[in-house]
C-alpha cells in the first residue's frame, strides 16, 4: 500500500523539512558551553520534524517501490542535508565552527535528520547461527550506496568536530542506525566511529557507547570480531582512565559518583556481551593478549570485591566464570559460552570417559572457532598459550581468594537479594574451577570437552578421584587452611563442591559463608 502514496507524500511534506535551529536552544548551548541536551532530545520543533524524516524513510522502505523512484525521492531528501552540512564545513575553519553554537546545532540537526530517514528502513536480518554477511539484505545496491555516502560524510564531520559533544551525539545516533540497516557493510566505519567518540567523550557518553558496542557484538558476532579486536584496548583504556582518575582524586559529588557506578556497570555488561557472543578470542589476538592480565586483574580484585555495588560484583564474577570456561575448560571452542555451565561436567562419567563420543559432528565448525578464523588466530599458537597460562596464574593468585574475600567482607549483606545473586555467581566460579581441575581437562588435549554433549545437564557436576583434581587439592591443602578452615570443614567443603548440583551447592556455600562470618574463622 505504501508505495502508492510515496510519490505524493514526500513532495507534500518537503516544505516542512527545512531545518532551522531554535534560537532558544542556541542560547542554551552558549550557556552550557556546547553540551548536548540531556537524553538527546529537547530541540523543540526539530524533534517533531524528526518524526517526519523517519516517516519519509518508512514510505521509501518497501521493496515493492520502484528503485528509480526511491532513488529520486531519496536524493530529494538527502541533497539539502548533504549540501547544508558541507556548506557549513567549508565556510569556516574547525575552530570557528566549534566556537559557533549556531553552526554546531545546524550540523547536529542535519546529521540527526539523516539518521532519522535511515531509521525508517527495516533492520538488516541477521541469523545468529551464521555470519551476518551471509544474511539476506533488504536494501537495493543503489540505496546502500546512498546510505554509505551519508555514513562517509558523517564520519568525516565527526573526525573534524569530535571535540563537540553535540556532534558526537548526532554521529553516534546516525551511524548506529546505519549499522542496523546496512549490517556488515557498515562495519568498516566502526573503528573511525569509536575513535572519534572515545577520544573526547565524557563519562556519561562512554556508558552509552559501551551499551551500543554491546548491541553491536551481540548482533554481528563473528563478523564484528576483527573490528572489536581493534577497538578493545582503546575502549578499555578509556574506562580505566576514568576509574583510576576518580580513585586518585575522589568523586566530586553525588552525580559524578552515580555516573561512575553506571560506567562500571556498563563496562562489565559490555564484557559479558563479548563472551555471550562467543567473541572471547578477541582478547587473545597478538595485539591484545599481552594485556590480558591487565584487563582482568581489576575485574577480579576491585570490581568483584566492592560490597557497595553487588550488581557489579555479580557481573564481575559472571565474567570470570565465562573466562575460565573459555580458556581453562574449553580453549578449543567446542561449546558456546552462552549455554555452557558447570553442570556440563555431568557429560563426563566418574572415570572421565565422554558420555557420548560421537556427540560432536567432526566436520562442524562452531561459533567460537569461526571467530578465531575471522581473526586469523591459531588457538594453539604460542601467543595464545602464553596468554592462557598468564590468565591461569591470575586465577590461582587472585580469583580463588576473591571468591571468599568478597562474600565474607563485613559490608557484604548475604541476606540481601542482590548479594544472594553474587553468591550464585561465586558458586558457579568455584564449580567451573573444579571442572577445570579435572585431569581429563587440565592435562588433556581437549578431546574430552569436544566429546561432551551440550552441557546443560543439571546433575552433580564432578565425580572421580578428587586427589587427582588440581583445584580440589589446592583448596584442601592450600587455600582453605590458609583461611583458618579446619581439616574436617575443608574436607566437607570440597566434597560438597564435587557432589552437589548448582542449586544445592549455592545453598551450602551461603551457609558456609554465614558460619565463617559468625565464627570469625575461615575466609574472614
Amino acid at each position: 500500500v505504501l508505495p502508492v502514496y510515496s510519490t505524493e507524500f514526500i513532495p507534500a511534506v518537503v516544505d516542512l523539512l527545512d531545518i532551522r535551529p531554535d534560537p532558544s536552544h542556541i542560547s542554551n548551548l552558549i550557556a552550557t558551553g556546547g553540551a548536548a541536551s540531556s537524553g538527546g532530545g529537547g530541540y523543540g520543533l526539530f524533534d517533531s520534524q524528526l518524526y517526519l524524516f523517519e516517516s519519509c524513510g518508512v514510505m521509501l522502505s518497501p521493496t515493492e517501490l520502484d528503485d528509480n523512484t526511491r532513488m529520486s525521492l531519496l536524493q530529494h531528501l538527502f541533497n539539502p542535508l548533504f549540501s547544508g552540512a558541507q556548506r557549513l564545513m567549508n565556510q569556516k575553519s574547525t575552530d570557528q565552527i566549534l566556537q559557533d553554537p549556531r553552526s554546531l546545532l545546524q550540523i547536529h540537526h542535519y546529521l540527526t535528520a539523516i539518521g532519522s530517514i535511515v531509521k525508517g528502513f527495516p533492520d538488516v536480518r541477521v541469523d545468529a547461527k551464521i555470519a551476518a554477511a551471509s544474511s539476506p539484505h533488504q536494501l537495493s545496491s543503489s540505496t546502500s550506496q546512498v546510505f554509505l555516502k551519508a555514513a562517509d560524510m558523517c564520519i568525516v564531520i565527526l573526525e573534524t568536530l569530535q571535540a563537540s559533544q553535540l556532534i558526537r551525539e548526532a554521529a553516534r545516533f546516525t551511524l548506529s542506525r546505519m549499522l542496523s540497516v546496512l549490517g556488515a557493510e557498515a562495519l568498516p566505519y566502526m573503528p573511525r566511529l569509536i575513535d572519534g567518540l572515545v577520544t573526547s567523550c565524557a563519562v556519561e557518553e562512554l556508558s552509552d557507547l559501551l551499551g551500543f558496542l554491546g548491541l553491536i557484538v551481540f548482533k554481528f558476532k563473528p563478523d564484528v570480531a576483527p573490528t572489536a579486536s581493534k577497538l578493545l584496548l582503546p575502549v578499555i583504556s578509556k574506562v580505566y582512565g576514568f576509574l583510576d582518575q576518580v580513585s586518585q582524586d575522589g568523586a566530586t559529588g553525588t552525580d559524578e559518583a552515580m555516573l561512575l557506578i553506571e560506567l562500571r556497570k556498563a563496562y562489565l555488561t559490555w564484557v559479558v556481551a563479548i563472551f555471550n557472543s562467543d567473541l572471547d578470542a578477541i582478547f587473545l589476538t597478538p595485539q591484545n593478549a599481552p594485556h590480558l592480565v591487565t584487563i582482568f586483574r581489576p575485574i577480579a580484585t576491585q570490581l568483584a570485591t566492592d560490597p557497595s555495588n553487588p550488581q557489579c560484583q555479580r557481573l564481575a564474577f559472571n565474567i570470570l566464570f565465562k573466562a575460565i570456561q573459555a580458556w581453562m575448560v574449553d580453549p578449543k571452542g567446542w561449546h558456546t559460552l552462552t549455554t555452557m555451565t558447570p553442570a556440563g561436567i555431568a557429560a563426563l562419567t566418574s572415570k572421565g570417559t565422554p558420555a557420548s563420543a560421537s556427540s560432536q559432528d567432526p566436520g562442524r565448525i562452531f561459533m567460537r572457532q569461526i571467530t578465531a578464523q575471522r581473526l586469523e588466530l591459531d588457538l594453539d599458537s604460542a601467543v595464545v598459550r602464553e596468554a592462557r597460562n598468564q590468565f591461569r596464574d591470575l586465577v590461582s593468585k587472585s580469583v580463588v581468594s576473591t571468591c571468599f574475600e568478597a562474600t565474607t567482607h563485613p559490608d557484604f549483606r548475604i541476606t540481601d537479594a542482590q548479594a544472594s545473586m553474587v553468591v550464585t555467581e561465586v558458586a558457579g566460579v568455584l564449580q567451573i574451577l573444579l571442572m577445570a581441575g579435572m585431569p581429563e581437562i587440565a592435562e588433556g588435549d581437549g578431546s574430552a570437552v569436544a566429546a561432551m554433549n551440550a552441557p546443560q545437564i543439571l546433575t552433580p557436576p564432578i565425580g572421580g578421584d578428587l586427589n587427582r583434581n588440581q583445584f580440589a587439592s589446592y583448596l584442601f591443602t592450600g587455600l582453605l587452611p590458609s583461611l583458618g578452615c579446619p581439616t574436617a570443614m575443608a574436607t566437607e567443603f570440597v566434597q560438597a563442591l564435587a557432589s552437589l548440583d548448582q542449586k544445592q551447592f549455592k545453598k551450602y556455600l551461603a551457609a558456609f559463608i554465614s558460619s565463617s562470618r559468625n565464627n570469625g574463622g575461615s575466609s574472614s
